[in-house]
């Protein structure tokens, strides 16, 4: 109710031109909307999971709406330093995409380069280097399209016997399969593997699915190539994962750093929070590492009172309406009641199911 109530007064300004007059106001000049990104569905991955992916053709009328509305799109050094000096241009927007998925490769990156624009990719490197479906993520998409099924897998389900993967049955069988690896001391590669048996019970093509690279990140020499090409890659830790002890959050850090420092010409000092998953004392840590700036998933335009490592964004997804991503290029839409948005789940290295 309270979403329907704000894209029926987001509509309302956008048919009085309101959201027009806001954008060009000095509020919005001193702002700088950081708009954040997932996936782009090479086949139906944005059916599966329509927060984290779209089609292409809804990444392209974002692009075209900001090109319309005359805005301002920065790289992200340049805009956090713009905005703290007090010297951002009107309409000021900075575009990130999270993990580095292959489909930034070969879907998103094609449509940014055609409008020009100035793009920031946070990658995390272990899947980049195991060149292998991410294993959580892959898990659920396969029991998604094996819905309507009975699951018949003692070795893994155990006691649960045979279960229908309705949404109840899906949900049990995606908490067992973030449980099974721990329980059994799983590699990556051993994860693929349990990934491959799972289709196989669910009569899904897993070689095909790994031929067209769903699920997968870039290759470090894909991004590398990108980089190349004038992308920005920035720091999102190595294994997806943060940790509640220092040394393991840095060391988390060091290796993704040390990863992109082979594809960068300079050192990576921007951040991500994997999942959106911030803490207070993660603040000085960032720093002891020389982060420059951390974005969160926190919905909000960020102004000069934000901390630099507090950064909020706005997380675009198929979701949203055209009103609603109008509303937030103005600004209006970061002014009206919103709920909060969820930490995702499992992203501590001290809980089960870390890489």
């Amino acid at each position: 109710m309270l979403r329907a109530a704000r894209l029926a007064l987001l509509g309302t300004l956008g048919a009085l031109g309101l959201d027009e007059v806001a954008l060009r106001t000095r509020w919005r000049r001193n702002r700088l909307l950081i708009l954040g990104y997932h996936g782009v569905a090479l086949d139906d991955e944005h059916q599966w999971d329509p927060t984290l992916y779209m089609p292409a053709r809804v990444l392209r009328r974002r692009l075209q709406l900001i090109h319309e509305a005359g805005c301002h799109v920065l790289a992200l050094d340049d805009a956090v330093r713009r905005l703290y000096d007090g010297e951002l241009p009107p309409r000021s927007v900075v575009l990130t995409f999270d993990d580095g998925a292959y489909d930034f490769y070969a879907r998103a990156f094609p449509i940014v380069e055609t409008f020009g624009y100035p793009v920031t990719v946070y990658l995390t490197t272990f899947y980049a280097e195991l060149n292998r479906p991410v294993y959580d993520s892959m898990a659920s998409y396969l029991v998604w399209k094996g819905r309507g099924r009975v699951l018949r897998w003692p070795e893994v389900l155990g006691r649960h016997g045979d279960v229908a993967l309705t949404d109840d049955g899906r949900r049990l069988v995606r908490e067992r399969l973030w449980r099974y690896p721990v329980e059994h001391g799983l590699s990556g590669r051993d994860k693929d593997a349990l990934l491959a048996r799972l289709a196989a019970r669910l009569e899904v093509d897993y070689d095909d699915i790994l031929r067209r690279r769903l699920l997968q990140l870039m290759t470090l020499s894909e991004a590398g190539e990108l980089a190349r090409r004038g992308v920005d890659l920035q720091l999102h830790t190595h294994r997806h994962r943060v940790s509640l002890e220092e040394a393991v959050f840095a060391r988390e850090v060091g290796d993704n750093r040390e990863r992109l420092r082979r594809l960068r010409a300079s050192e990576a000092t921007h951040f991500c929070y994997p999942g959106g998953v911030t803490r207070r004392e993660f603040l000085p840590w960032l720093r002891r590492s020389n982060i420059a700036s951390a974005t969160t998933c926190a919905p909000g335009i960020a102004s000069r009172r934000h901390d630099r490592l507090l950064l909020p964004r706005y997380v675009d997804s198929a979701e949203r309406s055209d009103a609603e991503f109008r509303g937030w290029l103005a600004g209006v839409a970061a002014l009206l009641p919103r709920r909060r948005q969820a930490e995702a789940i499992g992203q501590f290295l001290e809980e089960p199911g870390a890489p």
